[in-house]
């Protein structure tokens, strides 16, 4: 049997990352976009409400977000991403705004970026 991973899902709550973050800091794509209606919500996620779902997609890495009012408990819980140039893609993040870590370390620097909701992006280089 073969497993491979379709997308991921995340939660945010300001519908504006969608073009700020996803697509102007990450060059994400939008695919596209769809309402879960609340009996949907309720059966899958035990969340009583419905939600506006946008499907992004960048190479072969496709997200699902999942715009909601619930607060984001972030916990250890990040995506890291590999890229050609992760330098760029840190100060684009900071020219945005967005909460950006670095971590200095003998081999190399630690970097994570966050969108306004809180969900936590490591980036590597890609090698």
């Amino acid at each position: 049997m073969t497993m491979n991973l379709k997308h991921i899902a995340l939660s945010i709550n300001d519908t504006s990352d969608i073009e700020n973050f996803y697509s102007n800091i990450l060059n994400m794509k939008e695919v596209k976009s769809f309402i879960l209606g609340k009996d949907f919500a309720e059966k899958l996620f035990d969340i009583s409400h419905e939600a506006s779902v946008h499907l992004l997609k960048r190479d072969g890495l496709f997200l699902e977000i999942f715009i909601t009012q619930e607060e984001n408990k972030q916990g250890f819980n990040h995506i890291c991403l590999t890229v050609n140039n992760r330098e760029e893609l840190f100060n684009k993040a900071v020219s945005g705004g967005y909460e950006c870590i670095r971590i200095e370390r003998e081999s190399f620097d630690l970097i994570f970026i966050k969108d306004k909701s809180g969900n936590s992006f490591e980036l590597q280089e890609q090698l």
